[in-house]
């Protein structure tokens, strides 16, 4: 019983993975890691001072404009580094900086904008929270109701937020708010600033999801922002936040490299593991499950590569990251029920319970629930592949 084959895409993508590799071993690896393994599983993805060696490296900002301070690394490089962060589970604090804010300000901010911000996010030094969700506007988003006014030279912000991953550990949010109540269509209303975290008016109540991380939900009452906060005027938010999503299609091969881990994992254990005097790699049916878990993370990952590919050419994945999403997203939790199964009820145990065969399982599978819904639940992305790859009548 093997595992895959290592990651094959070309020669120059191939050398920089090592070089990645190799600098996690010397970073990443060892005390750093192990510390990082005793924290609770919600805290992980926050490490400043490693997000600051991150950057020192230049390794933040890897695909933006060499003229922004980027190295403009292709998509293919882009994926291979985030593959192997996320299959060392090393922490990336700096994500919606690197991903979406800073692709944004490159395309639409204001020269201030890009000379106050990108720097620090390209130092790991900016922690920034999204600002999407409300409580009735998840994945329809052009109905969120946070309302920004016009006051003078400021804008006065009232509203709540809801499912803002580390917005209790940032310093900054990108918030969309409502600027027309009456544009039609709704989304010709909104518009995007970027807002200070720590100021009078805004109330931070941090929660733990079934999950297992913290989500953050922020209420804004007459929360004062001046004018120069707004990125890319006034209604044109919908335009900024859509521009910023071609940035994140090469982000969603970081699950896939995730589940890989867990694979791996799990077929570690199988290989050694008896039960009732058997061998468990000698059960053909956990072979056959594991087998095919395997070649689903192979399709999984071949969906990434061509979301990669379709960025090369200059073309944005649109239907094509949906359906790496919601491929990605279910096989998720089929991995986690396979692994409770193989595992019995030790699988549920947690990963900081001594007797747990493998710990990370049962997060595994309460993760699932937020890879088919965060980001836009799996039925958005179908009716996406529906219309604009299927071409199928809304």
């Amino acid at each position: 019983m093997a595992t895959l084959p290592a990651f094959d895409l070309d020669p120059a993508v191939s050398a920089f993975r090592r070089e990645v590799r190799e600098w996690l071993s010397v970073h990443w690896h060892g005390e750093r890691e192990a510390m990082h393994s005793r924290r609770p599983f919600k805290d992980r993805g926050y490490d400043p001072e490693f997000s600051r060696l991150v950057g020192q490296k230049g390794w933040i900002g890897l695909g933006w404009p060499e003229a922004f301070g980027g190295q403009a690394r292709s998509p293919a490089e882009q994926l291979a580094f985030v593959e192997e962060m996320e299959y060392a589970h090393a922490p990336r604090g700096y994500l919606v900086g690197e991903t979406i804010v800073g692709p944004a300000l490159i395309r639409h901010g204001t020269p201030e904008q890009q000379a106050r911000y990108l720097p620090a996010i390209l130092r790991g030094e900016m922690s920034i929270a999204l600002g999407y969700s409300e409580p009735e506007a998840g994945s329809d988003l052009a109905s969120l109701r946070t309302r920004a006014v016009r006051n003078g030279d400021d804008w006065i912000i009232n509203g709540q937020k809801l499912w803002s991953t580390g917005g209790d550990k940032s310093e900054h949010i990108w918030l969309a708010v409502r600027t027309d109540p009456d544009a039609k269509p709704k989304h010709a209303g909104i518009s995007v600033v970027i807002v200070p975290l720590k100021q009078a008016g805004i109330t931070i109540r941090p929660s733990i999801a079934m999950y297992g991380k913290t989500f953050s939900a922020t209420f804004y009452d007459d929360v004062r922002v001046p004018s120069s906060a707004m990125v890319g005027g006034v209604n044109n938010g919908w335009k900024v936040i859509t521009d910023a999503l071609a940035a994140e299609r090469v982000m969603i091969g970081g699950l896939v490299a995730l589940l890989q881990r867990s694979l791996d994992r799990l077929t570690e254990y199988v290989k050694r593991a008896e039960e009732g005097g058997q061998r468990l790699r000698e059960n053909t049916v956990i072979r056959d499950r594991i087998g095919a878990l395997a070649a689903d993370i192979e399709v999984a990952r071949q969906f990434a590569i061509r979301n990669a590919r379709l960025l090369e050419e200059g073309r944005t994945p649109l239907y094509e990251a949906a359906m790496t999403k919601v491929f990605a997203g279910e096989l998720q939790e089929r991995l986690g029920e396979a692994a409770l199964d193989i595992l019995g009820a030790g699988g549920l145990l947690s990963e900081d319970a001594p007797s747990a065969p493998i710990g990370e399982m049962e997060q595994v599978l309460r993760h699932s629930i937020m890879g088919v819904i965060g980001g836009g639940t799996a039925e958005i992305q179908r009716n996406i592949i529906a219309i604009r790859g299927l071409g199928l009548p809304r």
